[in-house]
């Protein structure tokens, strides 16, 4: 792994890289450089110059010197089968990329392939650098406590923001927020209703965020270790979080809180054997919920009526409308599909499926869709195996929340799919990315032989969970 030498071979510089990343993502526009020239984002600069630097001087090493074989071997040998895992995905969606590319221009005749074409590859790079990083770094406390803190503060960044996007001091609208949103501004400032963007080019892509958000702080409200307190920090960030998603008014977003928070709770009611503490937690987030549901704009209640009229609703009919011609060139070329062909081919599906169905066939879909699924079942499997062995009741350490929050989303990520797309957004991938690099760092760190620790008393396990989180 080429993060473990050169520039980023000490744990810090990786740490910091990723916090770039993952904070670029979240906050900063994408970069202009040619009219001719699609927009570049600052996290795809860092990653793509740091790698290659970083294959630069592996070539330089190699040719000086043999020691660097020993090193990387040594650093990568508790991460062997996350790393193998996702080099055979990415190999695969690489594989059916040419395979898919070939058969479309040579057999279906489809059209003229082009660079557009080509930066589909980058677009895979990317991710496979992003997650590979996340993949690479040593989290202990200090790490994970760092890398938590520059989240939050991106999340208090984006709640303040977005709240000026809704208020329009000093006329933030105007001079400030087509520098982050050049292609949809318009909807703060003449839309139907107006409807708060963040730093994202489309309210539903920044309502999904805020969904991604959420996972992480509402497992952390659940199973996070309080000391038996009430999280009320949590709660209140909670709040906030909810009532930005409500002022993006992205119905599909709204959907994936709903089934987000239904998870959790079930989960949790579960998990802690019906404990009175958490049943508080339950009502509370439930009061809290419809306090801000209720107490929303008019606004947000008259889009989210349109929406519900799927007879009138011109989104609706415009979505079924773009399936259906989707469907339709899917099943003249179901296996192997018509490869990219952005040239020939609308990219407006409003179907990540469908669109990546068409591009690639159902057995690119499937390629597709074990991109998240591997993760999720392997995630799915560590916290069974965790409960079985420690029991119910006990908090999760830092790893098994980052799984949790994965395994939480990602439902509401396969809905937000169904409309719109989160694999083909770069800035909403670079933060989910991140969480899917954070599931195989997890799995990689956490320790498979405590599993095997029988069940000798609830003080005992309490005793090897702190040994554990240390």
């Amino acid at each position: 792994m080429f993060w473990n030498n050169g520039l980023t071979k000490n744990n810090d510089t990786r740490l910091f890289l990723l916090v770039t990343v993952m904070l670029s993502g979240m906050i900063l526009p994408s970069i202009p450089i040619h009219p001719s020239l699609p927009n570049i984002r600052l996290d795809e600069m860092l990653l793509f110059s740091v790698f290659g630097l970083n294959v630069l001087l592996f070539l330089v090493q190699n040719f000086r010197w043999g020691n660097w074989v020993e090193n990387i071997k040594k650093e990568l040998s508790s991460r062997k089968q996350e790393l193998k895992q996702i080099c055979i995905i990415f190999g695969l969606l690489t594989a059916s990329y040419f395979v898919s590319n070939i058969y479309g221009v040579y057999i279906r005749g489809a059209g003229y392939y082009g660079l557009r074409d080509l930066m589909e590859l980058v677009t895979y790079f990317k991710y496979f650098l992003i997650i590979t990083l996340t993949l690479s770094i040593n989290f202990d406390r200090d790490e994970f406590d760092f890398m938590a803190k520059a989240f939050l503060a991106g999340v208090v960044f984006l709640i303040l923001f977005g709240w000026g996007q809704h208020l329009n001091p000093l006329n933030l609208n105007t001079w400030l927020s087509p520098y982050f949103n050049p292609a949809h501004w318009e909807h703060l400032i003449v839309g139907n209703p107006a409807r708060v963007l963040g730093t994202f080019d489309n309210p539903n892509f920044f309502g999904i965020f805020t969904v991604i958000v959420l996972s992480y702080l509402t497992v952390c409200y659940f199973f996070g270790d309080n000391k038996g307190k009430f999280p009320w920090l949590l709660f209140i960030l909670i709040g906030l979080v909810i009532k930005l998603e409500f002022l993006t008014i992205s119905r599909t977003a709204l959907f994936g809180i709903a089934l987000l928070f239904t998870i959790l709770c079930i989960w949790a009611f579960l998990y802690y054997q019906r404990d009175k503490k958490v049943i508080i937690k339950i009502l509370a987030l439930f009061l809290l919920t419809i306090i801000l549901f209720v107490t929303a704009s008019a606004d947000f209640f008259y889009r989210l009526t349109e929406g519900l009229d799927f007879s009138t609703s011109t989104s609706f009919i415009g979505h079924v409308e773009r399936w259906g011609a989707a469907i339709g060139t899917i099943w003249e070329s179901p296996v192997f599909g018509w490869g990219t062909q952005k040239y020939v081919m609308t990219t407006l599906v409003d179907n990540e499926y469908a669109l990546y169905a068409r591009r690639y066939g159902f057995v690119g879909l499937a390629f597709y869709l074990s991109f998240f699924l591997v993760p999720f079942i392997r995630g799915l499997k560590s916290l069974y195996q965790r409960t079985k062995a420690l029991g119910k009741g006990i908090p999760f350490d830092r790893f098994s929340l980052c799984i949790a929050a994965y395994l939480a989303v990602l439902p509401s990520i396969f809905v937000f799919n169904f409309m719109a797309g989160i694999f083909y957004n770069l800035q909403l991938m670079t933060v989910f990315g991140i969480s899917i690099g954070l599931v195989y760092n997890s799995l990689a760190s956490c320790h498979p032989e405590y599993l095997n620790v029988p069940r000798e008393g609830l003080e005992t396990l309490s005793r090897a969970m702190k040994g554990l989180e240390k």
